[in-house]
């Protein structure tokens, strides 16, 4: 009895630790730049886990295989390998397959998928809430150093465009900042107070619109999920006040932020634009495609760039529209495909919101804007990346897996 106890606690009690460890890394370093070695020994320590989870309880394949989400992921593979063998440059493509798609879109969230079905559905939705507000203090505390940097070289916030790398990170981890506000206790309304001038101060240096617009229609949604009406009451209140203030105080220096508050116009985005652009090679190969891969459509806009002379960005640049950008990659296989993944993601998340309560219902919902929010709000005017959800696919593919696992398990 006491063996069979040893053997218990070696292998639940201290896997449900580790699993939950190995989550809140991999979410926490998501968006962080220039820290690649220590993604991938994450990645691999997950991977080498899934291993030994699979070779335990074998019957869990098959449960993975009956996920949604498991299945279009599949389809995408497929997707990007035909998109990969159709394009004008495949070398370029394939690295790009088997780096963004293989890799982060498709292998990562099953690996870890695979470690979460170890933890209960409650464990699940703490290790991503705890991953989350890493995220925010990771990207948040670099992006204050780069603004001090800055700053002792007489450069001042928000009068350029460096920042605007963090606009995922901040998008992802506003559940995590949101919580704060309804959990009970003076010192989490504190917290509140200081975590959402510091996201502010974050948010307004992005100086992107597209950013902005879906970080208000996160937070809008939001309030509509929890019915939650005192907190946008509140902020519009403190921003009008303050806003005010500062910009009457620090006008000449808010320049650049005072000119994209009040920008009208798409910044060349539709017409001979980005967008435009985008638009007019897909119209060479519509239904076929041109080739997955950011590289490949520079590549594609530098070739194309003397019989369109009304192009108004005469260096390559990206399309700035998700849904473009892999109609252009895969025709309407790849638009096809990678808007289902997005949907099947919203889908399968809204079912789970519908059918929970308390913090599994709050984790759902978040990760239900997450995934509109970035893709269909910022997806947009923006670039935005099939890989970015990987955080949603695992988490949406383990809370799938958890129950399952655990009626396996006691059927044995």
């Amino acid at each position: 009895m006491i063996n069979q106890l040893k053997v218990f606690f070696s292998r639940y009690v201290g896997m449900k630790k580790w699993c939950s460890i190995l989550f809140i890394m991999f979410v926490g370093l998501f968006f962080v730049d220039g820290i690649t070695r220590y993604k991938h020994l994450v990645l691999y320590c997950a991977i080498i886990t899934s291993v030994f989870i699979i070779y335990y309880e074998r019957q869990i394949v098959k449960e993975l295989v009956k996920s949604h989400v498991f299945k279009f992921l599949v389809l995408l593979l497929i997707a990007g390998i035909y998109s990969s063998s159709i394009s004008i440059d495949n070398s370029m493509s394939f690295k790009y397959f088997f780096n963004t798609i293989a890799e982060k879109t498709v292998l990562t969230p099953i690996a870890f998928a695979l470690v979460l079905s170890q933890l209960t559905h409650r464990q699940i939705c703490q290790s991503l809430l705890i991953g989350l507000g890493l995220m925010f203090i990771i990207s948040g505390g670099k992006e204050f150093y780069a603004y001090y940097v800055e700053y002792c070289q007489g450069i001042y916030p928000f009068s350029n465009y460096n920042h605007r790398f963090i606009a995922e990170a901040l998008i992802f981890s506003l559940p995590c900042l949101l919580l704060l506000w309804k959990t009970k206790g003076i010192k989490a309304k504190i917290i509140f107070v200081v975590a959402a001038c510091l996201y502010g101060f974050l948010m307004l240096g992005l100086l992107q619109r597209g950013a902005w617009l879906a970080i208000l229609v996160f937070s809008l949604l939001w309030c509509v999920f929890n019915r939650e009406w005192k907190l946008p009451l509140l902020v519009t209140l403190i921003v009008a006040v303050c806003g005010m203030g500062l910009f009457v105080k620090f006008h000449e220096r808010l320049s650049v932020l005072t000119y994209k508050l009040e920008q009208t116009s798409s910044s060349h985005r539709f017409g001979n634009g980005t967008q435009g652009a985008a638009w007019d090679m897909i119209m060479q190969h519509p239904v076929k495609g041109t080739g997955i891969g950011d590289k490949v459509y520079l590549k594609a806009y530098a070739n194309n760039l003397p019989q369109y002379q009304q192009w108004f960005f005469r260096e390559p640049i990206g399309p700035h529209n998700f849904f473009l950008s892999n109609w252009f990659a895969g025709g309407v296989l790849g638009l096809f495909v990678a808007v289902s993944v997005v949907l099947v993601l919203l889908i399968t998340a809204f079912k789970g919101y519908r059918c929970s309560e308390n913090l599994i219902r709050y984790c759902y919902s978040s990760v239900f804007l997450m995934v509109f929010a970035d893709f269909f709000v910022r997806g947009w005017v923006e670039e935005t990346f099939i890989f970015q959800t990987a955080i949603a696919s695992a988490f949406l593919m383990g809370m799938f897996l958890s129950p399952r696992r655990i009626i396996q398990t006691s059927a044995k």
